[in-house]
Parts: C-alpha cells; structure tokens; sequence
C-alpha cells in the first residue's frame, strides 16, 4: 500500500472563545469589503469586485491540499467545519480566502489602474501584503486556531509563522491582479465568467511553483535543518522571482498605457 510521508500533528483541541471572536472579526471585514465593492459598482458600473470576493471564496477549495503540502494542522475537536474534503476546514478559513485572495487582489487592481505603478511602488505594496499576511495569521497562531508542524523544527518559523509562507500566500493576489490589469481584453464575452475563477488558479499555481522546494523537504522524514532551510530558501527565491517578473510586466504595461492615454486624451475619462 502507498503511503504519503506526513509527519504526526500536535495534540490540539480548538479553542473556543478565539475562535468566535475571530470568525466575527473576519465577518465584519467581508462586510466592509462588500460595501466598498458594492460602492465601486454603482460608481463603475463594473460588478468586479463582488466578482473577485466571491472568487476569493471559491479558491478556498485550495486550502485542503496546501495544508497536506504544507503541513498546516487545524485541531478537529471543537471545530467549526465549513467543508471537509482530505480534511476538515475550519469556518473562518472562509472570510480569510475572501478577504485575502479576492478583497485584496480587487484593491491592487484598482490601484494599477490608477497608472501610478512605480517598481518602488511596487515592492511598498510588497510590503503591505505581508503585513496583511501578518495581521491575519499570527493572532490566529497565538490562539491555536491551527499550527504549522513538520518531522523537526519548522525552518523561518518566527512565533510559529514560517515566513516562506509570505511568498506562498501573496504571489498569489498579486498575480491575479497583474492578469486583470494586463490582459483584460481577454475576459470579454463568454470569457468574462473565467474571472470567478480566477483567484482560485493563481493561488493553487502560485502555491504549487512557490511552494515546490520546501514542500517536499518538510515531508522528507528525518530531514537534517540543512536540507529543510534551504527548501525554504529556495521557495522564498522563487517567490521573489514571480513578484519580480510581476512587477517586470505590469510596469511595462502601465508605460503602454500612459503613452496611450497622453496620445489620446479622451482615454483619460475612462480611467
């Protein structure tokens, strides 16, 4: 019989309280991003964003395999389930993958919109990103909500965040905005569907090519510090190549469409 190599996850029970309070505050954020989605419609015309949110939602389909990958743990006993599939996932997965795959890319696209983009800019929004990582899951660590485990110490960690994990979540909003910005032309027509998937293929590319390397260390048994480090060296390296390439594209694109809108004036009324 074939067996995967997955290492024995911690002993944990959810908490209770924590886990109340966060599903509330995750809510009440959907909420706020809903009504400023629902703001740009009537401004725009353009039902995007709810698009995008709801898409966010659907790439929470993605979370039971990168948890198997990635050696992501969510205690069972006393869980609120919202789906469960190669394993239980948790209810306030949910309004995190909204807010975090499909708010967040839909507020990078608009800036790129603005015809700003700078690489400095860039990497500031970088920046941001991680931090937004950072504000949703280290609280949600420090409750036991779930846990990041492996065979041995998990490499990066810092208070039981391994920061690989930055480079794993954000390529992937990044990327779906950078599409929607660069290639919009292309969800047109009957096409114009695909974008409700859309944040759900760029988080599962961006995990699996962000990923790869320090994957498949973690789950090598007995796996010396040396050989876990340097697949988390070699996903973070990845990562910063993707984003790189990203900014790479939507700068020469932004420069494309500043010529454009400087040759014909009346472009700038649509912007």
């Amino acid at each position: 019989m074939v067996q995967f190599n997955i290492p024995t996850p911690p002993e944990m029970v959810f908490p209770r309280i924590p886990q109340t309070v966060a599903e509330i505050v995750l809510w009440l954020v959907v909420v706020a991003f809903v009504a400023f989605a629902v703001r740009q419609w009537r401004r725009t015309g353009s039902p995007l964003g709810l698009v995008l949110l709801a898409g966010g939602g659907i790439a929470l389909l993605n979370e039971p395999l990168d948890d198997i990958l990635g050696l992501v743990h969510h205690p069972r006993p006393g869980q609120d389930v919202v789906f469960e599939t190669m394993g239980p996932i948790p209810h306030w997965g949910l309004p995190t993958y909204i807010i975090f795959f499909g708010g967040i890319a839909y507020v990078l696209l608009l800036e790129l919109r603005r015809l700003n983009f700078t690489p400095r800019a860039f990497w500031i929004g970088i920046a941001i990103t991680f931090l937004a990582d950072l504000l949703i899951e280290l609280p949600l660590l420090h409750f036991r909500l779930y846990t990041y485990f492996g065979y041995g110490d998990v490499p990066m960690s810092i208070v039981g965040f391994p920061l690989y994990w930055l480079f794993i979540n954000t390529t992937g909003p990044i990327l779906c905005a950078a599409i929607l910005f660069a290639a919009p032309s292309y969800f047109t027509g009957w096409r114009a569907g695909l974008v409700l998937f859309l944040p759900l293929v760029t988080d599962a590319a961006c995990s699996a090519a962000v990923g790869l390397p320090v994957y498949n260390a973690l789950h090598v048994p007995g796996a010396p510090a040396w050989l876990t480090w340097a697949g988390a060296l070699a996903s973070c390296a990845i990562g910063l190549a993707l984003l790189d390439a990203s900014a790479r594209w939507i700068y020469r694109h932004t420069l494309s469409l500043q010529h454009r809108v400087e040759s014909e004036p009346e472009l700038q009324e649509h912007r």
